[in-house]
């Protein structure tokens, strides 16, 4: 099986310890934040924009208050001092920064000579830092009022859909909800990394046992490596025949020098944990749905 690599979040670096190579600058992006009450500058690594379904890793580097935000960025003054001087602070040669308007991207590109990206993922990248604002600037102690998370995200909205709430009116948004969705997101996104493992498990399995196994969905064969190493563990939910449980442990040994059993083991675990963790957020999700659509129809 093979093992996955994960980007370790870097910690947080002065001014003189920020990369200054090309290939770091192409490789990680400055985002500028606005928040209630002043601008945060994040880095993250580039590879969110290029491919949205990346490892979505973002790190504050510095926050300030600002008074007057209007007069923060604007066309007639430009980027006031301080603002430069932080975004300047972490900024390398070629780097390129998010913003989230058109305007600031216009006006820091004239000003500032900085290439700036606006897209829509941007803005899906600025929605989620939005709805986690407090745990990653915890220097910001404005709340957000819900109707300021709207228009829903393409993320969310998709979200929903994939578990049937295709009829999801934007204006019952809540925070239950999107904690919900994003505990979801999650285990789709732990599902989606670890299934060319698993199915690789499943191939294996037919070609060691004889098993048929193209119809097995991830459940399936997480419990089917439990039931090879580990029997006592397999619970009943996954339905084998007495002949297919019998040839799995039979050709323990076999699989042993084919897969990673340690390796298997903890993603089997893993898939298996998941699954149960998302069937309980889906019944909680429908229930707040249920409550959001109640308080909405009461109004």
């Amino acid at each position: 099986m093979k093992r996955s690599r994960r980007c370790a979040v870097p910690p947080p670096a002065t001014a003189q310890q920020r990369p200054t190579t090309r290939r770091t600058a192409d490789k990680v992006m400055l985002l500028l934040f606005e928040t209630p009450s002043g601008f945060a500058v994040f880095n993250f690594f580039a590879t969110l924009i290029e491919q949205p379904n990346a490892l979505e890793v973002v790190w504050l580097r510095q926050f300030q208050t600002i008074e007057d935000s209007s007069s923060a960025i604007n066309q007639s003054t430009g980027v006031n001092g301080s603002l430069t001087e932080m975004i300047m602070k972490y900024h390398c040669p070629g780097q390129r920064m998010a913003v989230g308007e058109s305007g600031y991207k216009k006006i820091i590109e004239e000003r500032l000579k900085i290439t700036c990206v606006y897209d829509p993922t941007v803005m899906e990248l600025m929605w989620g830092i939005q709805i986690r604002m407090r745990q990653l600037v915890p220097r910001e102690k404005s709340y957000l009022h819900e109707s300021q998370l709207l228009p829903m995200s393409q993320g969310l909205q998709n979200v929903l859909s994939r578990y049937d709430f295709n009829y999801f009116n934007p204006d019952m948004l809540n925070e239950r909800i999107l904690i919900m969705a994003y505990a979801l997101f999650e285990c789709d996104s732990f599902e989606n990394e670890k299934s060319g493992d698993l199915h690789h498990v499943a191939s294996v399995i037919k070609d060691v046992s004889g098993i048929e196994t193209d119809a097995w969905d991830l459940p399936k064969i997480a419990t089917a490596v439990r039931r090879i190493w580990c029997p006592k563990e397999a619970s009943n939910s996954c339905e084998f025949s007495e002949h297919e449980v019998k040839r799995l442990v039979n050709d323990a040994d076999k699989y042993e020098v084919k897969l990673d059993k340690d390796a298997c083991l903890k993603v089997s675990r893993q898939m298996i944990t998941v699954f149960h963790f998302r069937n309980d957020k889906k019944i909680l999700l429908k229930k707040y749905i249920a409550q959001a659509l109640d308080a909405y129809e009461a109004e």
